[in-house]
């Protein structure tokens, strides 16, 4: 597959994870009782808004992978961190494994964000 098509792939697959995780979360969270007050409730969904927000980007970079690149940019920065804030709520026992497992996907496209801006300039 050439190198264009593949990032052009890349970014819509992100795109979709973000979207097809955030999404049900956001919905349901309006359904069912999460145990948060009000204020945990809305940065909840606030932190589920931005995950859409960066799914619509990563999006917008798929069907023009020459332009937007500062939000591959945070986007790999966002994706660590979250990598790294699950893996630390793992460890103090306050999250699961599968949250975590669930989480090694976004560190792994921040590494194939990385991976297409390093050689980005070579497709």
């Amino acid at each position: 597959m050439e190198r264009t098509i593949y990032y052009k792939y890349m970014f819509i697959i992100g795109a979709i994870w973000n979207l097809a995780v955030a999404i049900p979360l956001l919905i349901m969270s309006y359904f069912i009782n999460l145990g948060l007050s009000t204020l945990g409730l809305i940065y909840y969904q606030g932190f589920l808004i931005s995950i859409i927000l960066f799914g619509i980007g990563y999006y917008i970079v798929g069907k023009d992978i020459n332009k937007n690149h500062a939000i591959v940019l945070l986007g790999i920065v966002g994706k660590i961190l979250v990598f790294t804030f699950f893996l630390a709520y793992f460890l103090l026992g306050i999250m699961t494994i599968l949250e975590v497992i669930a989480s090694t996907i976004d560190l792994i496209f921040a590494c194939l964000f990385i991976e297409f801006l390093i050689n980005f300039e070579k497709v």
